[in-house]
């Protein structure tokens, strides 16, 4: 099966002469193209549990954008996330801004990033202490890709209905439980804070008067008691937009990869160049220090001792307490949340099991 690993190694020299690389898309190249290379070094005899073959293993890189790593972290991230949910069901909003913007986080990355999500942190919580009388909670989550990987800026934040009193003594209930608060004032809330703050970028002057008009896209949805949202929000914490098992074909040319279409659920296919994949792929690499995951409200870190209290104050209202889980990458990857690219046999498919270090490489 092709690789991301191998389109990199190939074309890398003509991506990097088409392409202004900045130091973390640089970094992401090279790690991708030697993880689990003897380039890691750190050998390790692997053994087939069910035929007996074995095989070497070389480290991993650890590089967030590498399409090998990060399974283990995305499976803690998960138990993490369920611990500490309320027992309530959740909202999911999604913040999608109008593609004229897409140049400012091309350019500004870092600074367009944080503007973004400093407005929908303080969207969430005006709109949270006007229409419920207290202080949300959310965990935002900002994806650059849309399913085809072309560059689509937008910000997923998940919320649990309702909001805790100023006293902390008190958890208030939206009127309708399927019924967080309105898209329309929220959604205009958002585009007067992002429409002063964007300015702050250099390039901004060059969007037209009118984009700053537009009805900018803001949705909000019951998503339950939540499992499944921080299962699908686990795949955008590690990784690259695609995986390798997504690489249908590579003749050294051309790259052609799936996808699913979000209408109708059914499979797509997209024939690049190689360096054109390239170019896919890198342009959602983050420079390092820009985090994809911040909480806000009674889910910040300042304030976690007010999650704990909402959480009492509702299990004393009688509302059951959720049910504690435990995650496997299995679980994960079973239900296409995230992709498996745990070491397996060559000759039967079975788990390779790590066995003991080598010194030296080969």
């Amino acid at each position: 099966m092709p690789e991301i690993a191998e389109i990199f190694r190939d074309h890398h020299e003509e991506y990097f002469r088409r392409n202004n690389a900045p130091p973390e898309v640089i970094r992401a190249i090279f790690d991708i193209e030697k993880c689990c290379t003897p380039a890691m070094g750190g050998s390790i005899l692997c053994t087939c549990p069910d035929c007996g073959h074995q095989e070497i293993r070389y480290q991993s890189c650890g590089n967030r954008n590498c399409p090998k790593c990060g399974g283990h972290k995305v499976t803690q991230w998960v138990q993490k996330r369920l611990a500490e949910r309320l027992p309530v069901d959740y909202f999911m909003a999604t913040f999608t801004l109008p593609h004229e913007f897409n140049f400012l986080f091309r350019q500004h990355p870092a600074e367009a990033v944080k503007i973004f999500m400093k407005c929908v942190s303080d969207s969430l919580l005006e709109i949270g202490k006007s229409k419920l009388h207290g202080m949300v909670g959310f965990m935002m989550v900002y994806q650059s890709w849309c399913r085809n990987g072309d560059f689509h800026p937008h910000i997923h934040a998940l919320l649990p209905c309702g909001a805790l009193s100023a006293d902390s003594n008190i958890w208030h209930f939206p009127k309708r439980r399927d019924f967080l608060f309105p898209e329309a004032p929220l959604m205009r809330l958002f585009r007067g804070k992002f429409n002063a703050a964007i300015w702050q970028l250099t390039g901004a002057e060059k969007i037209r008067r009118n984009v700053f008009r537009k009805e900018y896209v803001v949705n909000l949805k019951c998503v339950g008691d939540g499992e499944n949202s921080f299962k699908y929000l686990a795949a955008y914490t590690q990784r690259g937009f695609i995986g390798n098992d997504r690489i249908v074909k590579y003749d050294g040319v051309e790259v052609t990869f799936r996808y699913r279409d979000g209408e109708t659920n059914a499979d797509r296919y997209r024939t690049v160049s190689a360096v054109e994949f390239m170019e896919l792929y890198l342009q959602h690499v983050l420079p390092k220090g820009v985090q994809r995951i911040r909480y806000g409200g009674i889910w910040a870190a300042a304030a976690r001792k007010r999650l704990n209290t909402a959480k009492e104050i509702l299990i004393a209202r009688s509302v059951p307490e959720m049910p504690e889980i435990t995650v496997k990458l299995e679980d994960l990857t079973a239900s296409s949340f995230i992709r498996d690219e745990r070491f397996r046999c060559p000759k039967c498919g079975a788990e390779m099991l790590y066995r003991r270090q080598r010194t030296g490489f080969g």
